[in-house]
């Protein structure tokens, strides 16, 4: 059972397929043992098979079990509705990510109405030290885990004492900010969604091209992120 979720485990971010030899290398797995966990799978219609390329790709029931998530009450089904609207306010596109671990998981989205948008995908998988949504997710982390969480992610060459003063920005002004850190020509804006007890469950993000990020704009974003940040936690 395990090994089959290692295999599923895989296909996260992989929108192109992944061959047995890759799949067998990412898991430590013999070819042979691969051809029989995906064997397994397909059989019950968690991936499906390119007979023209030879790759593997994920099938319909792993997206049942998505929808599943998508529509349990959980906070991205709670935060839909309140993200639309943002979108429309802001024109740009929206995205809701929660902490696994040491990463950031993408779990909804609401994308920007205009034809240069940032195009995002769900299940994304990024990392926690990048991006409007990472420092968020470490500025309102549990227990004054941030620096915990630092120790653990941080590459030896990045600067510590720039990422811990735009953490500290963050706390100060309820919001973060981020300028093509993770990804040229793209800026975004982040805000914690906090439940009752106060505790950060998410990070609601507006993401575009940094050319419609000026200093005026970005603080215009900020206070809109925030507030429908607080909205969706009152719902909660």
């Amino acid at each position: 059972m395990e090994r089959a979720l290692d295999v599923l485990l895989c296909f996260a971010g992989e929108t192109a397929g992944l061959g047995v030899t890759q799949i067998a290398e990412k898991v430590g797995l013999y070819k042979s043992t691969v051809h029989r966990i995906l064997a397994a799978l397909e059989a019950k219609g968690f991936v499906r098979h390119d007979g023209v390329t030879g790759r593997y790709q994920l099938g319909l029931k792993a997206l049942e079990l998505a929808s599943v998530y998508l529509t349990s009450g959980d906070v991205p089904t709670v935060a839909y509705s309140e993200m639309a609207l943002l979108r429309d306010r802001a024109q740009e596109t929206v995205s809701l990510y929660v902490r696994d671990g040491l990463e950031r998981v993408r779990v909804q989205r609401a994308e920007g109405p205009l034809a240069v948008r940032r195009v995002v995908g769900l299940g994304e998988r990024l990392p926690l030290y990048l991006g409007a949504s990472g420092k968020v997710l470490l500025a309102w982390a549990p227990g004054g885990d941030c620096g915990a969480l630092l120790d653990q992610i941080l590459p030896a060459e990045f600067d510590r004492g720039a990422l811990a003063g735009a953490i500290g920005d963050a706390l100060g002004q309820g919001w973060a900010v981020s300028l093509e850190e993770r990804e040229a020509g793209v800026a975004s804006v982040a805000a914690p969604v906090l439940d009752r007890v106060g505790r950060c469950v998410a990070a609601l993000a507006i993401s575009g091209p940094v050319t419609r990020f000026d200093a005026e704009s970005t603080a215009r974003l900020g206070e809109l992120v925030m507030q429908s940040a607080k909205v969706i936690g009152y719902r909660l």
